[in-house]
């Protein structure tokens, strides 16, 4: 029987907890009070913890119904989707909030543009305002979004107008949003950057931030608690021993990985499967820098 070392079984305990943290922030975040003034949630975590995934589930729990969008697309192609939603919504007769997971958003927070139409999005007007031609990306679109993008066409004006209203966003990211303090220091300091910063901060202003920031050895913690309490790896191998040696492996090159992420772990898994004996070669070779 292979054990972890006490270092090792505490970062585990903390990364269970983080993950837990998580779950509980997920399923508050779908259901936020009528009342609340900021109804929308900002999730931050290190990349390849298998974050939407844990929201995703935690969600599915609430039982609340809810659609997941990409964040790493066009802001067009992302009003797009907000429409065919809406528009669907309201075509079944549901006025009721919809929940929407945004995952991954680089593209639709990359500049000052994107952000200000993220901003009234959020709060303000609550609408979705894309006012250029789509002529060009017109052909591109399916039956169904033409139909979603005309019912929001206003005739005298290019574009389209979604209104928000009704929708709860769950962000999730592996950026953080920048903190007044950061702002303040930018600008400070003359940084170009920081006119962007302040758009992100603006961002933030608008929703429940939730910033899980993690020593390296709870990102560790964090999957091996999903390696041993899930079936994330139970395709390649299923004996515990099996999985405490990859776990205690990635634990030991921890600073030499090439990539630490849950989807690491599963090719580290699928190797052991293929080579019984020489999977550790394998491993120097496929992850070590």
């Amino acid at each position: 029987m292979i054990t972890f070392d006490l270092d090792q079984s505490q970062a585990i305990e903390r990364g269970a907890r983080q993950r837990a943290r998580l779950v509980q922030v997920a399923a508050k975040a779908a259901n936020p009070s009528e009342k609340a003034k900021f109804p929308h949630t900002y999730i931050f975590s290190p990349a390849g913890l298998g974050k939407t995934h844990t929201v995703n589930e935690a969600i599915k729990q609430t039982g609340i119904p809810f659609f997941e969008i990409s964040g790493n697309i066009s802001m067009f192609a992302f009003g797009v989707a907000l429409a065919d939603i809406v528009y669907k919504a309201k075509m079944n007769g549901h006025t009721d909030k919809i929940v929407i997971n945004v995952d991954d958003c680089d593209e639709i927070l990359k500049n000052e543009t994107n952000c200000n139409i993220m901003k009234t999005v959020l709060a303000g007007s609550k609408t979705y305002k894309y006012e250029k031609s789509m002529q060009s990306q017109w052909k591109n679109l399916s039956e169904d979004q033409q139909i979603a993008i005309e019912h929001f066409q206003d005739p005298s004006r290019m574009g389209f107008v979604v209104p928000t209203d009704n929708l709860v966003f769950i962000f999730t990211s592996n950026f953080k949003l920048p903190t007044d303090d950061e702002v303040t220091d930018a600008r400070a300091k003359g940084q170009t950057k920081a006119v962007l910063l302040g758009h992100k901060n603006a961002i933030r202003s608008r929703c429940r931030t939730q910033d899980f920031d993690m020593e390296k050895n709870v990102q560790w913690g964090w999957i091996a608690d999903v390696v041993m309490n899930t079936d994330a790896v139970d395709e390649y191998i299923e004996t515990e021993d099996e999985k405490r040696i990859l776990l205690d492996w990635m634990y030991n090159k921890w600073d030499n990985l090439t990539e630490r992420s849950i989807r690491t772990v599963e090719k580290m898994a699928q190797s052991m499967e293929e080579d019984p004996t020489g999977y550790k070669d394998t491993w120097a070779i496929d992850f070590i820098k």
